[in-house]
C-alpha cells in the first residue's frame, strides 16, 4: 500500500449558537482516496470519535476528543451523511458532519462568555516572593530588596514585591466624565463655603485617583499590572537596558517609545512609558515563578504564548467597548510586513495583516494535527484581511464611508509579528473548505482559561 504523510485528517468546532458541533474528516486528494468513505464510531461516552479507512487502508485511523458531548441520534448522523465535494483547486476531500449537542452538557449552561478569567498573570496570583525574568535566558529584571546596610533610616527593608491590578482601560474616561457631569453644590450656600466645598472636594479625588489630572504612574518597589504588560519604575529594574536611541530615531515608523532589551541575550522585553513615569515589561517576552511558597522552595517558572496574551487584549476590548472588528497595527501606516511561512520564513512571500475581526470569542475545538493534544482546545476564532494602508482604515477621505464599531489596537512590533504567525500557521491547520470566508481568511487564537482545561 502507497503510503501518505497526512492520510486522515480531523477538526471538530462548537457552534454554541445552534448547539451543533461540526465535524470535518479530510482524505488528500487524488485518484487513490475516489469513492472512500471514512468510517466514523461515536465512543461510549459520546465524547469521542475513531475514523478509520476500508480496505486496503485498514490501518490507517485516527481519534479526536470532541468539545462537547453529543446527542444519542449523533450515531445515525455521522452514518447518512452525503460524500464529500472538494473546492476547485482544493488538496483534500472534506467530508464534514454536524452533530447535535448533549442538552445536559455543561457547556450549555447559562454564562457569560467573556467572564474575567482570560487575563493570564493578575495580582492576586502573584506573591511577595514573584519574581520575573527573562523567558529566554533566565535573566533577573526585578531588583532584591533592599538590605539594613543602605538603610540609613533605621526603618525595616520592604519584604518582597507588592503586586496591584490596574484599573480597567476606560478608566480614564470614566473619570473625565465624572468630573464634568457632577452635581452642583447646594443651592443657598454662601460663596466661601461652596469655595471650600470644592476645594475639599478636588483634593478627596485627587488622593482617590479619580481627579481631572490623575494619571496612572509607576510605584516603587510595586508592580502594577495590566492586561499585557507590568509596570515598574526603572529603579527597581535590573538586567535591562534602554535600545540603540539614534538606531530607533532612524526608522521614522518606529514609535516614539524606546525598546527595553535584555542585557544578557538582547531580546527586546517592554518599552519605556514616559507617562507612566515607569517601564512597562511585555508579559509575553517573560516568564514568572507564580508558586506561593517559601524562598527555599525551587521556583516553578511558567510563561504564556504570544498569541494567548494578544486575545487578552481583544476580549478586554471586545468587554469594554463591545466591538468586534479591530485595526491591528505596530505603529507603521502601512502595518508590518511578516512572511506568510514560519519554518523557514520565505522572505520574497509576504503579505501585511491588518483588519480583524472577532467572530466567536469563546470557541472549542479539537484536531488532530501534529503537535496538538486530542483534548479540546479553548480559543478565539477570527476572520482577518490583507491591507496596504492601516492609515485609511482609521481615518477615511471625505466622501468615503467611515468605519463602525471598528476599534484600533497598537501592538509591540514582534507582538504583532507572532500573532500574525500565529493566524496563518491556525489558517493551514484547518480543512481547506474551513479557511475562508467570503472575503475573509480564518484563523485561531488560543486564549487562556484559568481553572478550566
Amino acid at each position: 500500500m502507497q503510503e501518505f504523510e497526512v492520510p486522515l485528517y480531523l477538526h471538530a468546532e462548537f457552534l454554541p449558537n445552534i448547539r451543533q458541533i461540526t465535524l470535518y474528516v479530510s482524505l488528500p486528494r487524488g485518484a487513490t482516496f475516489d469513492g472512500v468513505r471514512p468510517d466514523i464510531q461515536l465512543s461510549q461516552s459520546r465524547k469521542a470519535v475513531t475514523v478509520s479507512l476500508p480496505k486496503p487502508f485498514e490501518d490507517v485511523s485516527e481519534t479526536i476528543k470532541l468539545p462537547a458531548r453529543v446527542s444519542d441520534a449523533s450515531q445515525l448522523a455521522l452514518q447518512s451523511s452525503t460524500g464529500p465535494a472538494p473546492e476547485a483547486g482544493g488538496k483534500s476531500y472534506d467530508f464534514s458532519f454536524r452533530m447535535q449537542v448533549d442538552a445536559n452538557d455543561e457547556v450549555l449552561a447559562p454564562r457569560d462568555e467573556l467572564i474575567d478569567d482570560f487575563v493570564p498573570w493578575t495580582a492576586e496570583e502573584m506573591s511577595p516572593l514573584t519574581r520575573i525574568r527573562c523567558r529566554w535566558c533566565a535573566q533577573n529584571f526585578l531588583k532584591p530588596s533592599s538590605t539594613s546596610d543602605d538603610n540609613t533610616d533605621k526603618t525595616p527593608p520592604p519584604q518582597g514585591w507588592i503586586w496591584k491590578d490596574l484599573p480597567s482601560g476606560n478608566w480614564a474616561e470614566m473619570m473625565d466624565f465624572w468630573h464634568c457631569h457632577k452635581p452642583d453644590p447646594h443651592e443657598g450656600h454662601e460663596k466661601d463655603q461652596k469655595d471650600s466645598a470644592l476645594q475639599i472636594e478636588e483634593q478627596t479625588a485627587q488622593t482617590k485617583g479619580y481627579g481631572a489630572d490623575s494619571q496612572v504612574v509607576a510605584i516603587p518597589r510595586t508592580v502594577l499590572v495590566d492586561v499585557a504588560t507590568f509596570l515598574l519604575t526603572e529603579s527597581d529594574c535590573t538586567g535591562l537596558e534602554k535600545g540603540n536611541e539614534e538606531e530607533q530615531k532612524s526608522n521614522i515608523e518606529t514609535s516614539a517609545q524606546r525598546t527595553l532589551d535584555c542585557t544578557n541575550c538582547r531580546s527586546i522585553i517592554g518599552m519605556e512609558d514616559p507617562i507612566a513615569k515607569g517601564w512597562r515589561l511585555l508579559k509575553a517576552n517573560v516568564s514568572l515563578n507564580t508558586n506561593k511558597a517559601s524562598e527555599s522552595t525551587i521556583p516553578e517558572w511558567e510563561h504564556h504564548p504570544t498569541e494567548t496574551i494578544v486575545a487578552a487584549q481583544l476580549l478586554e476590548l471586545i468587554e469594554r467597548e463591545s466591538a468586534r472588528r479591530f485595526v491591528v497595527h505596530c505603529g507603521q501606516k502601512t502595518g508590518l510586513v511578516v512572511s506568510t511561512h514560519l519554518n523557514p520564513p520565505i522572505p520574497n512571500q509576504l503579505t501585511v495583516y491588518a483588519q480583524l475581526w472577532v467572530f466567536n470569542p469563546d470557541m472549542r475545538y479539537s484536531n488532530s494535527s501534529a503537535g496538538l493534544t486530542i483534548m479540546a482546545q479553548h480559543a478565539m476564532k477570527v476572520f482577518y484581511q490583507e491591507s496596504a494602508d492601516v492609515d485609511t482604515l482609521l481615518h477615511p477621505e471625505i466622501g468615503n464611508p467611515s468605519p463602525l464599531s471598528v476599534e484600533e489596537l497598537e501592538l509591540p512590533s514582534m507582538i504583532f509579528q507572532a500573532m500574525a504567525n500565529a493566524l496563518t500557521s491556525s489558517n493551514s491547520m484547518l480543512p481547506v473548505s474551513a479557511r475562508r470566508f467570503n472575503e475573509w481568511h480564518v484563523g485561531l487564537l488560543s486564549r487562556f482559561t484559568r481553572g478550566k482545561a
